[in-house]
């Protein structure tokens, strides 16, 4: 269970919570204790000077065992909770309240009494001589002889063994107060310390995700594969990247064999279309020559029918080699600055004859007749020259087709919309596919391969930009497209 990533927020929390409960608790009973010995020792700093004035052998700098014990057990009789010692010049005791065979030790440390008498913060800890390496808050004054000359030092320690055994027996309900408080206070810390752990265990999580975005923003190739993650690592998260990273390696696998394939079906498409040409060219050739040296010849509109659709099969692999060399991306783009009114004036009459004959009307719409927009003008002449084409071919007799031309301060809008019989709903995602033909030409009775759309795409997409459609059925349909201004 420790490994998987609840049992390991779980233990973590748990561990964190009791830690931060025990340490608070220490923390909180040391600086109590500790303020409570500054007091115990601020109110009896005195205590030891007091009691050297009050008794007549210390007063006069007689330190004698047997003088000093019936003094020191009354004075432990009225103050119970101090330990009164004697000791020499070097810190040996020569006398004491305790009863015989007590003492652990019998010389006290001299250093914390001489800081304590030179005026030391408080609390200063000295000697305990019942207990070694305790340490206990004191009183001490020197003895002094008649002539003034030091003798020894009177040693009381403040709160002796009877103070610390009372406190003991009376430990166990306060330890429980305050594991209460501080238990409360850990709970508190555990929960902004929770912040912190779930962020460094869901770190891993995160970045994973990330690795997956940038997996697919990258186009799903192998080296956009994050294969490392940061942080904590739990088992799960551990076996999701190695999953993951081997459904990339496969997903990359694949796309690669795609761009293969697709790569071969260009190269493949664009070699034969090259091939098709000549062999075209020189029937046509042959063709339009009988025609010119028979024009009486019977069956003549048998070879004008080959010779049309000679024509329309050279347009068609016309059309092949350019989304090839488009989808390679071979077609260079020269940017210039294009008086596009002019231009759209020139596509629609290269169409003017047709819709005549198809009785439709063709038209420009601009307010700005001066507007330049920079574009490479014979790839932009394609674009409105087969959207206007497309339009042609689905709109009925007596509809309209226009190029509207609207002018903002950095991009010009290029519309080319029409009151055909509109796309379907199912049939607008696919519409700018290759070789992808709509059911609604109105008047069509040629053959066409659907490749006119797929290149007007590629070709606004080359300026930098997206050919957008708006349609219904029986409303028309509109292309669209933005190019910067000149």
């Amino acid at each position: 269970m420790i490994s998987t990533l609840f049992g390991r927020l779980a233990v973590v929390l748990v561990l964190l919570a009791v830690s931060a409960a025990a340490l608070l608790l220490h923390f909180a009973q040391r600086a109590e204790a500790r303020h409570s010995d500054r007091v115990q020792q601020a109110l009896h700093r005195d205590l030891a000077a007091n009691m050297v004035a009050d008794n007549p052998q210390l007063r006069h700098g007689e330190i004698a065992r047997h003088a000093l014990e019936n003094a020191f057990h009354t004075l432990m009789l009225l103050g119970p909770a101090f330990e009164i010692y004697a000791t020499d010049l070097d810190g040996r005791i020569r006398a004491y309240s305790a009863e015989p065979g007590q003492l652990a030790s019998m010389r006290i440390d001299l250093a914390p009494v001489h800081a304590l008498m030179s005026g030391a913060s408080l609390p200063v800890y000295g000697s305990d001589p019942r207990v070694p390496g305790r340490r206990q808050v004191f009183s001490a004054a020197p003895i002094l002889d008649v002539e003034g000359r030091r003798q020894g030092f009177l040693y009381v320690v403040v709160g002796g063994r009877q103070q610390a055994a009372l406190e003991a027996d009376y430990a166990a309900g306060v330890v429980q107060d305050r594991a209460l408080v501080f238990g409360l206070g850990a709970l508190l810390l555990a929960l902004l310390a929770a912040a912190l752990v779930f962020g460094l265990l869901t770190r891993p999580l995160s970045a994973l995700n990330g690795a997956m975005r940038a997996f697919r923003d990258g186009g799903l190739a192998r080296g956009a594969i994050g294969r490392r993650l940061p942080g904590w690592r739990s088992r799960e998260v551990a076996e999701l990247q190695q999953g993951f990273i081997a459904l990339a390696d496969t997903v990359a696998d694949q796309m690669d064999q795609i761009r293969c394939g697709e790569q071969t079906r260009r190269d493949l498409i664009a070699q034969i279309a090259h091939d098709l040409k000549t062999p075209l060219a020189s029937l046509q050739g042959y063709l339009e020559t009988w025609l010119l040296q028979h024009p009486d010849a019977p069956h003549r509109e048998h070879v004008e029918v080959a010779l049309r659709n000679g024509r329309q099969l050279h347009r068609l692999v016309d059309q092949l080699l350019e989304l090839a060399r488009l989808e390679a991306g071979q077609e260079p783009l020269v940017l210039e600055a294009v008086a596009i009114v002019e231009l759209a004036h020139d596509v629609i009459g290269r169409f003017a004859l047709e819709a005549e004959q198809r009785g439709l009307q063709l038209a420009v719409a601009v307010a700005d007749p001066t507007v330049q927009v920079a574009a490479d003008i014979g790839k932009l002449e394609r674009v409105l020259a087969n959207l206007v084409d497309n339009a042609i071919r689905h709109t009925p007799r007596g509809g309209e087709i226009v190029i509207d031309i609207v002018a903002g301060d950095a991009r010009v809008v290029l519309e080319v919309r029409d009151s055909g019989g509109g796309i379907s709903p199912e049939q607008l995602p696919r519409i700018f596919e290759a070789r992808y033909r709509g059911g609604r030409a109105a008047t069509d009775g040629a053959t066409h391969l659907g490749l006119g759309l797929a290149i007007v795409k590629r070709l606004v997409e080359l300026h930098g930009s997206a050919i957008r459609v708006v349609s219904a059925p029986g409303r028309g349909a509109s292309f669209s497209f933005e190019l910067a201004r000149a």
